[in-house]
């Protein structure tokens, strides 16, 4: 948990089960609450100024309340009040730290806990959003965090057209269409984080350098991160398929289920390919290892060869600097010139056969 994580924690320690305060980063924007009405035939929009639930008609239609921003408590207290929403489910839609999760409450309101990932091209990290459900008969509840901007704008948009299964089906299937926008946006990132991977792999194979490991980190975090949140939420939709199917009135039809599996199926897709990313990073790891210890091998055998290569010049160096008066071509005028040629024959004659041993 991040320290800001840790702080917002504390704020909450020893408050009443069910007080709402919002628990999150800190946001300036209003919040927009909107409500659509649809069926096969119809479609309606609109800014949402009050909580106050109308009877079905006889003709039903689906009903999806959109709520963009959760820090303001005084409205999300509103909407819990008109639709009988339990106080533990608004403080659980409220804290942003909350895991996901689903959970009854009553045979007829199911609440699901997702969060939505994207990434950060600029800071290269992967960016969560808390979003809630809450699914009735006829009607499906949605909370997001952020109030600048609205990440189901493309149901919306399948809404509006009404093309796709969406606008002839029930609420729970706009459940799952939400819940599938969310999972590709799993894979989403999961294609940019290995993007990342393949160019750092690139970049390690040409020359590995210290700032390639602190990358390689970065990235090993992120994908841990990623992999915290969808393994939990495969968990949610396994467990949310069983235990539908054993209530006596489900909220999840049995054509919407099929859909579920498939979303399981590709909730455990990305979970693969987040498995084989982490594998790729331990052995990126293992290669930036091998390739600095090659690097320094070779560095101490071109020292190592220097060295060798000085020993008997420094020896016959030294000979020549003692304080004897007989030494050989001591006197003599061609003394330094013979020593020089004699050092050099030495030099060459060592690399020649450290050539030969193939130690250069």
């Amino acid at each position: 948990m991040s320290r800001r994580g840790r702080s917002q924690a504390k704020a909450t320690a020893g408050k009443s089960p069910g007080t709402l305060q919002y628990v999150g980063r800190e946001v300036d924007k209003s919040v927009q609450v909107s409500i659509t009405t649809y069926n096969a035939a119809a479609y309606h929009k609109q800014k949402l100024v009050s909580f106050v639930r109308s009877e079905a008609p006889l003709t039903p239609l689906r009903t999806w309340i959109s709520f963009d921003g959760l820090h303001h408590g005084d409205l999300l207290a509103d909407l819990g009040r008109s639709y009988r929403l339990h106080p533990l489910l608004l403080e659980d839609v409220m804290n942003t730290l909350q895991k996901p999760k689903f959970e009854y409450y009553g045979e007829n309101q199911l609440f699901v806990v997702m969060k939505w990932l994207e990434y950060n091209p600029y800071t290269r990290e992967v960016e969560q959003e808390h979003v809630a459900f809450v699914l009735e008969s006829h009607v499906l509840i949605s909370f997001q965090e952020e109030g600048q901007r609205d990440i189901f704008e493309p149901i919306t948009q399948r809404l509006e057209a009404g093309v796709g299964k969406t606008r002839q089906s029930d609420t729970d299937y706009l459940l799952y269409a939400l819940m599938d926008l969310i999972a590709d946006q799993y894979i989403v990132v999961a294609d940019a984080l290995s993007e990342n991977l393949e160019k750092l792999e690139e970049n390690l194979f040409q020359h590995a350098e210290h700032r390639h490991l602190s990358q390689l980190y970065q990235i090993k975090r992120e994908i841990s991160g990623v992999r915290k949140v969808v393994s939990p939420i495969r968990e949610l939709v396994s467990g949310l398929l069983r235990s539908d199917t054993d209530t006596q009135q489900p909220l999840i039809s049995e054509h919407t289920q099929l859909y579920l599996r498939d979303l399981y199926d590709h909730l455990n897709q990305v979970l693969d390919t987040l498995d084989n990313q982490r594998e790729l990073v331990a052995g990126l790891m293992d290669m930036y290892n091998s390739t600095v210890n090659i690097r320094l091998s070779n560095v101490m055998k071109v020292l190592t060869i220097i060295s060798v290569i000085f020993m008997p010049l420094s020896f016959v160096a030294g000979v020549y600097g003692m304080n004897f008066d007989y030494i050989p071509w001591l006197h003599w005028k061609y003394g330094f010139h013979a020593v020089s040629i004699i050092m050099l024959c030495i030099s060459l004659g060592m690399l020649l056969w450290f050539r030969k041993k193939d130690w250069l």
